[in-house]
């Protein structure tokens, strides 16, 4: 039951990716930069945004919705370790968010702005706790998750370099980082109103993981699940040499513990978050085994759908031999 799709990883031919603000099709839109391995005490960066609405029981965040209804509200998750009180916001689309068709310019408020076109991109933010300024360079190196009609996402493996300030402490930062789109159809096209959380599409189990192997490899992971029946765990692999492809043979992610209580967001929906977990990953190319034992170590952020987002450290094997690293962790679970 469980589907590893290979796509052919090419860029569109025109790669401009449209906030669709106006669209008739397409109602959500996710655009995404993180990093997974920032150094102390950051540990990782996310910027995670969605425009509209899926219909979807993992990402539909009702309270936000409240106001300008699911198709007109946008919502943010951006921080790192160290900005956990302030790192989700909430917005009416056609109000206070900023956009162009070509998605040269996404202005989140005066909160965040996401601004350039491929291959050359700039993350801004500013807020009391947390001052962001990264130059993002695509390496041409992409990955697409799903390429249907309906719903399409890739992710571009990209390089930034810039500063963050966080407590008047100033750091400079470069590295591997991915750059995220997505665009999918929406029930809320027809009807801007809010769907009952028991008539929402039971997609129930969303996790989305990012790690860098070494300075030019990154590995993309991810799990997904229907009516408590897992319908993807796949990894997909990438390197700054020309790789990229959906590893094929046998990928397992197992969830080892979790918290001792589960929190409850602010539409009274609980959830028991991980503390351990761990990917098994056999290459039927036997080019990659690994075993990562991930131990999550830094506070969560609130805020991609009715998910957390955060960091961890991680150990484990590679073809055999021990490797250590950090780790970037989306999680939802609402089964």
């Amino acid at each position: 039951g469980v589907i590893k799709p290979d796509f052919k990883h090419t860029l569109p031919k025109k790669p401009i990716f449209n906030p669709y603000v106006d669209s008739k099709v397409y109602g959500c839109v996710h655009y995404g930069i993180m990093i997974p391995d920032l150094p102390a005490p950051h540990h990782f960066l996310a910027c995670a945004s969605i425009l509209g609405s899926s219909g979807m029981r993992t990402f539909d965040i009702d309270f936000a919705a409240q106001a300008a209804g699911p198709r007109q509200m946008a919502t943010i998750s951006h921080g790192t370790a160290m900005t956990s009180d302030h790192d989700f916001h909430h917005y009416a689309l056609n109000k206070s968010i900023q956009t162009k068709k070509d998605g040269s310019l996404l202005k989140f408020g005066e909160d965040v702005t996401i601004s350039g076109v491929y291959p050359n991109y700039r993350l801004q933010s500013k807020s009391d706790e947390l001052t962001v300024d990264l130059k993002l360079t695509a390496t041409g190196q992409i990955t697409w998750f799903a390429k249907s009609v309906l719903y399409n996402h890739l992710s571009l493996l990209t390089r930034y370099e810039g500063s963050i300030v966080s407590q008047g402490v100033e750091q400079q930062v470069s590295g591997l980082c991915t750059y995220e789109y997505a665009r999918g159809a929406s029930p809320f096209n027809f009807v801007n109103k809010i769907i009952p959380f028991s008539k929402k599409l039971p997609w129930d189990f969303f996790s989305y993981q990012v790690i860098d192997l070494d300075a030019d490899t990154q590995l993309c992971l991810a799990h997904c699940g229907i009516l408590r029946y897992p319908i993807l765990t796949a990894a997909y692999i990438r390197t700054t040499q020309g790789v990229s492809r959906g590893i094929q043979g046998s990928v397992r992610f197992q969830v080892l513990s979790v918290e001792d209580e589960p929190v409850v967001d602010a539409d009274g929906i609980h959830m028991l978050r991980p503390k351990t977990f761990r990917w098994t990953i056999e290459d039927k190319d036997q080019e990659y085994s690994l075993l990562i034992d991930a131990t999550v170590d830094t506070p969560w952020l609130y805020g991609l759908g009715r998910g957390y987002l955060g960091g961890y450290q991680w150990q484990g094997l590679k073809n055999g031999q021990p490797i250590t690293g950090r780790g970037y962790v989306e999680y939802v679970d609402v089964r």
